[in-house]
């Protein structure tokens, strides 16, 4: 009986992962009807590079070590590639922060910003939900009236692995800055654009919803995990 139970509650944790999965695959394929795949571009739409469709620069980290421990344990959120790489759209917490000293050091970028990776998770990308200060393993980048940070999002998705594989293999792969303002990116109709952000906007709700539910079977499972085998 203890084993049926957990069995099924085991199986309702998969389909919810996998809904999760199916909405993230619903985006990507809205992206592509859209605006059709962006590595080749089909409908030949306009490309422009990073730097001109917004503002585009590397966080920074300019003190030696870095890990000099009078930098952290301020009030200053710092964001590192495994919060950027760990994220959904949207980046929803941080695990160090900054001292006096190292907001000083450092700066801090606006919430709404996305963050690109090009250290150790290459080109990965997540939008801040708030404030925060990043080091240079991170890209900071805020779109012009041309295109908006959620497509560029997106679009990245279709190019991350890409990337990754082409990544110079060395203690930690890492890309430049020159490679990734080099990169053609396609500039849709801005009205279009928006249409399919108010796509995303919907489709996060339901994924809102189907991780609340998750996360509440997995509370169950893991109270029934301690009631029965402590």
């Amino acid at each position: 009986m203890i084993v049926k139970v957990l069995d099924k509650v085991s199986e309702i944790i998969a389909n919810r992962k996998a809904e999760l999965e199916k909405l993230d695959e619903l985006i990507k394929a809205r992206f592509v009807e859209m605006f059709g795949d962006p590595v080749s571009n089909p409908k030949g739409l306009i490309e422009r590079t990073l730097p001109e469709l917004g503002e585009f620069g590397r966080g920074v980290s300019k003190h030696r070590p870095r890990n000099d421990e009078a930098l952290l344990g301020g009030v200053y959120p710092l964001i590192q590639t495994g919060d950027v790489a760990n994220s959904g759209l949207y980046i929803t917490e941080y695990h160090s922060t900054y001292s006096e000293l190292g907001l000083r050091q450092s700066k801090m970028w606006n919430e709404g910003t996305l963050c690109i990776t090009i250290a150790a998770n290459i080109a990965k990308t997540a939008i801040l939900g708030f404030d925060a200060c990043f080091p240079d393993s991170v890209v900071g980048f805020n779109a012009n009236e041309n295109t908006n940070n959620v497509f560029v999002h997106y679009w990245f998705s279709f190019f991350q692995e890409i990337l990754e594989s082409q990544a110079p293999e060395s203690a930690q792969k890492n890309i430049n800055l020159k490679i990734l303002s080099e990169l053609k990116v396609i500039v849709p109709d801005i009205q279009e654009q928006k249409e399919f952000v108010a796509f995303v906007v919907q489709v996060n709700k339901s994924k809102a919803a189907v991780q609340k539910a998750l996360n509440q079977t997995q509370l169950l499972f893991d109270s029934l995990m301690q009631e029965y085998f402590g």
